[in-house]
């Protein structure tokens, strides 16, 4: 792991990764989700409510019908009023509002994991933007401390003129070479200036474009760390829920079992002999059972496995690329290593150099030319090694997004 060097009124990377995650819009779903999976599952707990239903009919009779049954008179009122109400109580569903609550919950768990995946995403380009800015930092301080160096030489040069020991265009050389790097620096600053915006709009904070990042501290060579990303909570998600898919088939196999309750009201009502009825009602218990699902039971199972190993091959071939990008980064993060320790030796030898090119020139042994060339060859390889020092944090950090750690 990286351990970043904190300053005061500086972020660091991880602080910039909190906050884009917390300032992305995405954000909002999770608590949509959680929202929804609490009101999906409070319907589905309510199935073992009583469900009552009613139903009421006034009708005008032309014409009643002819009775087989003497004893049964036929009402005189042409209007009939005739009221129906029934109450179901169930007693057992079969566990279908259990499975139905736990498709809901993998159902959820599975759409979080995607939105993880997002936020994984979203850290990968924070980082981009991090390390792009660390770079034109280095790639600034590099330009002005050659500055300084062109500076000082421009110094000796000017008192070497008026001494009559140089020539006025040793001076000019030195003014252009300054005007150089100065350019190079406005490139720099604007460009820091459009990457500092992004990142600020990303993490939330005021578009100030001096925006003062930590750099993180070099580190040991990552270990081999076992795999830790979003991806793979989604496939657990989708096997699970191929499992809750399953068992809601499941539950069509089972009978329903309830308490059933009816009557009916008729107005005026009808004469049976001495007794007129205008009321009924009975009540039971209920059992209903489908065997339509039975039959489909066997290539139900054979769809479920074929959906898991479909699930378990991606994952398998999601953890392959992975492990073969992860050993990639490793060898690259060594090389780097190494061609830093080599940066190291080069700068101090060329420093060395160009000491030694301005005593020559001093001394009236050496052209501003070769002054020149020897200081511009210690700034590229001071830049250079502040390019590898910046790509070698960049390429730990990688490392470690790609893990998921």
């Amino acid at each position: 792991m990286m351990a970043p060097f904190v300053a005061q009124a500086q972020l660091n990377l991880e602080t910039c990764q909190e906050k884009a995650k917390a300032n992305y819009p995405l954000i909002k779903q999770y608590e949509l989700i959680s929202k929804a999976e609490e009101y999906t599952i409070s319907n589905a707990g309510k199935a073992y409510l009583p469900q009552i239903s009613a139903n009421a009919i006034v009708g005008y009779i032309i014409k009643g019908l002819p009775s087989p049954v003497p004893a049964v008179q036929e009402s005189k009122d042409k209007v009939q009023f005739i009221g129906i109400a029934q109450i179901n109580q169930t007693l057992w569903d079969g566990g279908a509002t259990q499975a139905q609550k736990e498709m809901v919950k993998v159902a959820n768990d599975a759409e979080e994991a995607g939105i993880d995946i997002a936020f994984h995403d979203l850290q990968k380009r924070v980082n981009q933007l991090y390390f792009g800015i660390l770079l034109l930092d280095e790639q600034s301080r590099q330009a002005n401390l050659l500055i300084e160096n062109l500076n000082r030489n421009l110094g000796a040069v000017k008192v070497s003129n008026e001494n009559g020991v140089a020539f006025s265009s040793d001076v000019d050389e030195v003014k252009v070479e300054i005007l150089k790097a100065g350019q190079r620096i406005s490139d720099i600053t604007y460009a820091r200036q459009g990457y500092a915006r992004m990142l600020a709009i990303m993490i939330g904070e005021p578009q100030d474009t001096n925006l003062q990042l930590a750099r993180p501290l070099v580190a040991d060579s990552p270990v081999a760390a076992e795999i830790n990303r979003p991806e793979l909570n989604l496939y657990r998600n989708q096997l699970l829920m191929v499992d809750a898919e399953l068992a809601m088939k499941k539950v069509g196999n089972m009978p329903k079992v309830g308490l059933l309750g009816a009557g009916v009201m008729i107005q005026p009502g009808f004469q049976f002999g001495l007794e007129k009825i205008q009321s009924l009602a009975i009540a039971g218990l209920s059992v209903s059972w489908n065997t339509r699902s039975v039959y489909q039971a066997s290539n139900n199972n054979q769809l479920a496995q074929i959906q898991r190993d479909r699930i378990a091959s991606q994952q398998e071939t999601f953890l392959f690329n992975t492990s073969l990008q992860l050993a990639q980064q490793h060898t690259e993060i060594e090389k780097q290593k190494d061609i830093l320790m080599k940066d190291r030796e080069i700068v101090a030898l060329r420093g060395n150099i160009r000491k030694a090119y301005e005593v020559k020139y001093q001394n009236g042994m050496s052209t501003m030319n070769d002054l020149l060339r020897a200081t511009s060859n210690e700034s590229e390889a001071q830049a250079s090694q502040a390019l590898h020092e910046i790509q070698l944090l960049s390429s730990m950090s990688e490392y470690e997004n790609t893990s998921g750690n």
